[in-house]
Order: C-alpha cells, then sequence, then structure tokens
C-alpha cells in the first residue's frame, strides 16, 4: 500500500531500497540518518566470551555444552549444520542462462524455496548496511551482490510453547539445520544457472536477517526485535543467499504490526530476563529508530542456569501472534493487518483465553531420557571451562 504523495518528503537513506515509509504507515523500525555496519565480533556471545560482561558469564559462556544428545547434534561443537558451511559459496557453472525477464525468474526461485522447505520467501535489494562488517573470527567480510532471497520457516506451535526448556531449544536448532540445507541448496541451484550466490545462515551469517526479511515483503519488525509474519507470527527462523542473478525485488508489507506491539507489551511483561523494552519510546541504533532489546540481560539468563534450558523464546510463545495457522488465526491475523481500532478486541480476548501471563507447557515425560545426569554434566562442564584455549573460544562462538 502506498501512501499519500505528500507524505514522501523524508530522504531516503537506504536506496536502492525503498522507503519503508512509502509502504508502512507505521514502521517498527525505520532508517534516520546514514546507517552503519555492524561487527559479528560485537554480537553478545563473542563478548561474552572475552569477559566484556564479567567472569561468570565468561565462564558460564566458556562451559556451554547442551546436556541433550539431541541438542548437541543442533547446537555445539558436534552440530551437523556445520558440515554444510564449507558449501555457503555456490560453485558457479561456465554457462550462465540468459534471464530475460526477472519477473518470471524471481517467481521460478521463490517456487524452489518453497519446494526445498520454505514457508515463505520474498526478494530485496542487498544494501551494505545489512550486510556485518566481519565474520565471528574477525576476518573482513566482502559481498557485492545486488539482491537478497530471504526464506522463513514455521517452527513447532507445541514445542516453543514449552520455553524455555532444552525441548524448545532443540525446535530451533532443528530449524536452523532445515534452514541450511534449504539455503546451501538454492545457492547451488542459482551456482548451476551461472550466477554467483552465498547461503547466509546461523553462525555462518554474512547479512542481518531481520530487516532484510522485512523489505522483502516477508513481515514487519516488532518490540522484541523479531520479524512478525502474518502466518506464523515471530515462530520462524530465517536464512538468507544473497546473489547477481537478475531479478525483481518484493516490497515492504503493512500489517499493522508497531501499533499492536504498542499496547501490547506481553512479550515485555512474560520476558524471563526484563530485556525487552517497554512502552513507546525507541532508540536510535547505527541510524535506525527501533525497539532495542538489552541482549546482555537476554543472554544472561540464556547461561542462568544450562541444566534445564539453554536458551529463551517465551517472547515467541506468548505473542498474540502466535498461534496455530489455522482458520481461526487466519481470521484474527487478517482483522489486526486492517484495523487497528480491533487490537484492544484482540487483546482482549488474548488475556482471557490465553491468560497475560499464559503458562508454558510441560515438555513430554520421555523427552529427557537419555540427557547426562546432573552430576555427570557439572564435572563435564567443568572439564570444558578448565579446557580454556582458543580452539574451544572459537567452537563455542
Amino acid at each position: 500500500m502506498n501512501l499519500k504523495k505528500e507524505e514522501k518528503t523524508n530522504e531516503n537513506f537506504m536506496d536502492p531500497l525503498p522507503r519503508i515509509e512509502d509502504y508502512v504507515r507505521r514502521p517498527g523500525f525505520r532508517p534516520v540518518c546514514p546507517p552503519t555496519r555492524f561487527k559479528q565480533t560485537d554480537q553478545v556471545i563473542p563478548r561474552a566470551i572475552r569477559g566484556e560482561y564479567g567472569e561468570d558469564l565468561q565462564e558460564k559462556s566458556l562451559r556451554a555444552l547442551p546436556p541433550h544428545p539431541k541438542d548437541r547434534t543442533v547446537f555445539g561443537p558436534t552440530m551437523v549444520r556445520a558440515l554444510l558451511w564449507p558449501g555457503c559459496e555456490a560453485p558457479v557453472f561456465k554457462y550462465k542462462v540468459d534471464v530475460k525477464e526477472k519477473k518470471k525468474m524471481s517467481s521460478h526461485i521463490k517456487a524452489f524455496a518453497k519446494e526445498l522447505g520454505a514457508d515463505l520467501a520474498g526478494i530485496t535489494y542487498l544494501h551494505p548496511a545489512f550486510i556485518f562488517e566481519n565474520d565471528k573470527d574477525g576476518d573482513s567480510i566482502q559481498l557485492t551482490h545486488k539482491y537478497a532471497i530471504v526464506m522463513a520457516k514455521e517452527m513447532s506451535f507445541e514445542r516453543i510453547a514449552t520455553s524455555p526448556s532444552h525441548y524448545d531449544h532443540y525446535e530451533v536448532g532443528k530449524t536452523y539445520h532445515d534452514m541450511t540445507i534449504l539455503a546451501v541448496h538454492l545457492a547451488n541451484y542459482i551456482g548451476q544457472l551461472g550466477y554467483p550466490a552465498r547461503a547466509s545462515v546461523m553462525r555462518n551469517d554474512t547479512v542481518f536477517h531481520v530487516p532484510l526479511a522485512v523489505y522483502a515483503g516477508l513481515g514487519e519488525y516488532s518490540r522484541m526485535g523479531r520479524l512478525i509474519t502474518k502466518e506464523f507470527g515471530p515462530r520462524v527462523r530465517l536464512a538468507t543467499v544473497t546473489t547477481d542473478l537478475p531479478l525483481e525485488v518484493d516490497h515492504p508489507i503493512d500489517l499493522n504490526v508497531e501499533h499492536f506491539c504498542q499496547i501490547c507489551e506481553k512479550c515485555a511483561v512474560n520476558c524471563p530476563a526484563q530485556s525487552i523494552p517497554y512502552g513507546k519510546e525507541k532508540a536510535e541504533i547505527r541510524g535506525f529508530l527501533k525497539w532495542n532489546e538489552d541482549s546482555e540481560k537476554c543472554f544472561g539468563f540464556w547461561r542462568k542456569n544450562t541444566y534445564q534450558w539453554m536458551a529463551c523464546s517465551r517472547c515467541i510463545s506468548v505473542c498474540p501472534w502466535n498461534k496455530r495457522n489455522n482458520l481461526l488465526h487466519k481470521m484474527v491475523s487478517t482483522v489486526a493487518t486492517k484495523w487497528t481500532w480491533a487490537h484492544r478486541f484482540i487483546l482482549f480476548f488474548d488475556d482471557l483465553f490465553y491468560g497475560k501471563k499464559p503458562k508454558i507447557k510441560k515438555v513430554p515425560a520421555s523427552y529427557n531420557d537419555y540427557m547426562i545426569e546432573e552430576e555427570d554434566y557439572r564435572r563435564i562442564t567443568n572439564e570444558i571451562a578448565a579446557r580454556n584455549d582458543e580452539m574451544t573460544k572459537k567452537t563455542m562462538r
């Protein structure tokens, strides 16, 4: 939905991306000055490992190891998806397909992404502000691709509802695993069309996924800092493939999420770490005006008791947009996207039926049958902490 011409007066700091205000009446984030790039080495986990948040969190970060064997297949030194990282940079076939219709190619690429397992797919221009300045080892990232193909995959409603637990953490890791296979496969396919492509996936990232997903029309930015989609709310994980394959771009969509978040605050109320901001006030971060989560508080809770949980998705599980993708949810989300006056009614009934502080669902009793016993877990993690060498630091970033 384009807004009135008289409203299109502000400078566009994101060219060739469109002004987000031209499509979204109340954007959850927007550029207010020329943006700057961000270093992966300044993310919360590397900083915790370097001891910037104190010795206690540093030690907990270095000894972090999932106690559940399923968890260790998707997080940690033995995670399977790490085997796919060398394939993120696709080999380019010597014969280049002649793309005569960018619209047709875009439809083809998005359809193939969904064939590979994506639930949502969109395309946007790749802006330098959304490319990391360096990787987790501190090496400079040089990425000159023109386009970004952003994909989202739904996570299990039932598993996320148990957060914080190892049951939901495994679901997060499994979805990242699936997205890694998907993105590497798609990048490889584009390479076989004769064009360069690079898969950006969890722990082998080159780009910021959420803002690119917003510009690609997958959803909107929220109070909790996650993408909210109409279909699944924030209960998705993202991956991106960057490329020079000629494509037609999508545009941001208006779901009225910002107004909903302004009056909701359910994620902030239910956050165990109290890391999500309350109120309407936003902060300018690297040139963008947005709600800003306290990542140190959030990560501190992740490492509070690693035998019980390794991370937390509580904000996702309690969000009123997070419902099973059935007919009722489709009707309610459609109403929410069209009429802001209905938001308070939706919140009232969400509180009535699910509670202002929804109960955490129990993990199936049999799920933890093969977990390490707590005494053995403490001994093993102490040994890991004792071997505080450079290899351990790199592995656990």
